[in-house]
């Protein structure tokens, strides 16, 4: 049932399935010496259980998601769910690297679906013009895993060990699938095909552009964002000690992100966007000459954070909207394109960081990320003008 308010317990779940997630995908990062020790493995093939997890998750979800459309949302939604915490189960109790690795993937094939059709419930659960900020905070519940739920991991390892890492997981899963379970609506079907006749979605032009949007605009951030630390260590020269401070401000600040995305999607979505990315690329292109200065360099870093999300929600409904008024048998694949080209942007933004800081100088990172979003601002524009010319 739907409410004028916003902060319902179906909407609440929504927000701790997006945190659960989150802390699931992020977790790993600050235990990967503890496994590398633990299973007697170098730290550099422990690595690939980051790589190789965005690998799975951006090639698994639009297969599982468009596979599984015939199921029930909210059965789907449950038995995803399921899968995720046996998965983290095996996490556990994983006797060599192998195992370890096919469980980490089994969790990436997963929650792309599961947060997916997450998104498709916001329709469901709250009113049409609040539907953008419910996205929004589901969003949010990533960039809150990564400020709260990510730093438990490293406590849960030094007093516990690296496996109960994973079983904490498990613990707040049990929870959130409850919480889903009991609060979610059991109506709202969606209308499905066979599997390949719901990938003529991405014949539509409208979605190409959002994809290459959204893969421009991740790839233009996370030029920068993979080496966040390093710029933050060798650059700006911030002590050690002071570093999780300025890691906590960033944090704070993609939530900000996250959530000023969802009131751009109320205030003209993705009309509004040019502006958002036009911003991105002039700051990310001042970067090389602020981190001289520790303050100029700070204000221009928290502003990164701040314009890092904006597209989010407005490039989600895009996906959405379009898949409901031309493909409404597509529309649990339209709801994993968002997740899918993001994790391309990921993986293409990190690799072409890596390439800067092997061939220049870690700041010009920000020259090839300004770049890259000034490409999703021209993309954006052909996207919004095919837009004006499609009829009602």
């Amino acid at each position: 049932m739907k409410h004028n308010r916003v902060f319902t317990l179906p909407v609440l779940s929504l927000i701790a399935l997006g945190f659960i997630l989150g802390t699931s995908e992020f977790i790993v990062v600050g235990i990967l010496p503890d496994i590398s020790d633990g299973l007697s493995v170098s730290l550099s093939v422990v690595g690939n259980l980051v790589s190789l997890f965005a690998a799975a998750y951006a090639l698994g979800t639009p297969f599982v998601t468009a596979f599984t459309s015939k199921i029930r949302r909210y059965h789907l939604l449950l038995l995803l769910m399921i899968l995720f915490l046996a998965a983290n189960l095996l996490s556990v109790v994983a006797p060599n690297y192998g195992v370890l690795l096919v469980s980490r993937l089994l969790v990436a094939v997963v929650s792309g679906p599961l947060i997916s059709i997450g998104m498709t419930f916001a329709g469901d659960v709250a009113p049409a013009e609040h539907r953008a900020k419910v996205i929004a905070w589901i969003f949010s519940g990533f960039s809150i895993a990564s400020i709260v739920g990510v730093p438990l991991g490293p406590m849960v390892n030094q007093l516990f060990g690296w496996r109960m890492t994973f079983l904490f997981i498990c613990v707040l899963g049990v929870g959130v699938l409850f919480w889903l379970a009991f609060s979610l609506p059991k109506s709202g079907e969606v209308k499905s095909t066979g599997l390949l006749t719901q990938f003529v979605l991405l014949k539509d032009r409208r979605i190409l552009l959002g994809l290459l949007i959204t893969v421009c605009g991740a790839a233009g951030t996370y030029v920068f964002y993979t080496y966040l630390t390093p710029v933050l260590q060798n650059e700006l020269g911030i002590p050690k000690a002071y570093l999780s401070m300025v890691l906590l401000a960033f944090g704070v600040s993609s939530i900000v992100s996250n959530l000023l995305s969802g009131r751009i999607a109320e205030r003209g979505g993705m009309k509004r966007l040019p502006v958002c990315f036009l911003l991105q690329a002039v700051v990310l292109a001042c970067l090389p000459f602020t981190t001289h200065s520790l303050v100029l360099g700070l204000v221009n870093i928290l502003a990164l954070g701040v314009l890092m999300y904006l597209m989010n929600s407005s490039n989600q409904l895009h996906f959405l909207d379009v898949a409901g008024q031309d493909y409404p048998y597509a529309q649990n694949l339209a709801s994993s394109l968002n997740s899918v080209s993001f994790n391309i942007g990921i993986a293409l933004g990190s690799f072409l960081g890596s390439l800067v800081v092997d061939l220049l100088e870690m700041r010009d990172t920000g020259f090839v990320g300004g770049a890259l979003a000034a490409m999703a601002f021209a993309a954006v524009l052909v996207l919004n003008r095919v837009e004006r010319k499609q009829p009602a």
